[in-house]
């Protein structure tokens, strides 16, 4: 029987060239998860280094708005800094890291910063981070670098205050109507009384002197870019050589609040006389706020004050505040003050009027809570974050 013969193929080795490519794609996945795994890990940073680098710059900004210390505000910023985690790690700022200036608004709405600038609105605080990488063993760096920077300011503002010169405001802070401190009428007659200047110990005009000039140096103290305006406002009053204006601008937009606090002092120097024109006050405000004294780039504000219920004029206050608002871009608050206009009809209009114009609404009953609500009004001047 013959013999057959079986061909035998012969076989490559494929396991050792499988293995080689196995082993590469493990790498090729192993380096791009290194890549995507840290990329995210670099994004979480520069927000954590973020957030902290504003924080830190609103801190010394406010900071310095109340003490007008940089050193004070540096150590605060700091102090906020160091109690965010970058990267698991307080940040720690130096003193290099944070530089006070002045921030201005161009008319396209950008602002331009310059170290050291008055008036001194603004600080600007930048800050690195350089922390380690996850699977090092992959990439060819073992570390990456993260730089920020944060811009706070305070906006320059124009403010007009809009005060109630009536009659009413020579009495006292009781709730009686026609009531006067007993310095101006004893031994009067109410006719003696009613043109008589008001006291300058217990009216409601010597409350309100104090309470603005507590606001105005407020802003003189805290260096801020702040205009301000004052009307005044009544109703046209004629009664033999006794006379009053519905309205009138006394100060016109102006940095130097001096000029205030002579104003309001000259109006208590003489008998204040007729009923409440709200309307009249705010129109002069509105027109001071968008003529040519104001500033192009400010946030307009009016602080509106009355102890009582408009009496003539358009007594619909809401609808001329929502007014301003919608037309001009103005904020007004409202101050309800004495403890007439503590309730019923003059609270529920006024706290819409504030409401409307986009304001804060605060009741005075007390000279203390009057100037607690200028305080208060001052305090809020926004810091805002630029970058």
């Amino acid at each position: 029987m013959p013999t057959r013969h079986r061909k035998h193929r012969r076989r490559h080795p494929r396991r050792g060239a499988i293995s080689v490519l196995v082993a590469a794609t493990i790498g090729m996945l192993l380096i791009l998860t290194a890549f995507t795994v840290n990329v995210a890990y670099m994004q979480f940073v520069r927000q954590q280094l973020r957030i902290a680098c504003d924080s830190a710059s609103k801190a010394a900004l406010v900071n310095y708005g109340a003490t007008q210390s940089q050193t004070s505000a540096t150590t605060f910023a700091r102090t906020v800094s160091n109690n965010n985690l970058v990267a698991g790690k307080p940040l720690n700022l130096s003193a290099s890291n944070i530089v006070f200036g002045n921030a201005k608004r161009s008319s396209g709405g950008i602002y331009s910063f310059t170290a050291g600038g008055s008036p001194m609105n603004a600080v600007q605080i930048s800050a690195s981070v350089n922390p380690p990488l996850f699977l090092q063993t992959f990439l060819s760096t073992d570390s990456f670098s993260l730089s920020e920077s944060s811009l706070a300011t305070r906006p320059s503002h124009d403010i007009c205050l809009v005060l109630d010169r009536s009659a009413s405001m020579a009495f006292d802070l009781s709730s009686n109507e026609f009531s006067y401190p007993a310095d101006v009428s004893t031994g009067k007659n109410p006719l003696q009384v009613y043109f008589s200047p008001p006291s300058p110990t217990a009216s409601r005009w010597q409350a309100l002197t104090v309470a603005v000039n507590d606001f105005v140096s407020t802003l003189q103290a805290r260096n801020l870019d702040v205009n301000v305006a004052l009307v005044t406002y009544a109703e046209t009053y004629s009664f033999g050589t006794y006379a009053a204006t519905e309205a009138s601008l006394d100060v016109p937009l102006t940095s130097n609040y001096s000029q205030i606090t002579a104003a309001m002092t000259a109006w208590g120097q003489q008998p204040l006389l007729g009923n409440t024109n709200i309307e009249a006050g705010l129109a002069l405000a509105q027109a001071e706020l968008t003529g040519p004294r104001a500033s192009g780039n400010a946030d307009r504000t009016i602080i509106l004050l009355t102890d009582g219920v408009a009496t003539s004029g358009n007594t619909d206050i809401p609808s001329l505040t929502l007014a301003d608002r919608a037309n001009s871009q103005i904020v007004t608050h409202v101050i309800t003050f004495g403890a007439e206009a503590a309730s019923g009809s003059v609270q529920a209009q006024m706290t819409q009027a504030a409401s409307n114009g986009n304001g804060m609404f605060f009741n005075a009953p007390t000279a203390a809570q009057l100037q607690q609500a200028f305080q208060t009004i001052a305090d809020c001047l926004p810091a805002v974050l630029l970058k």
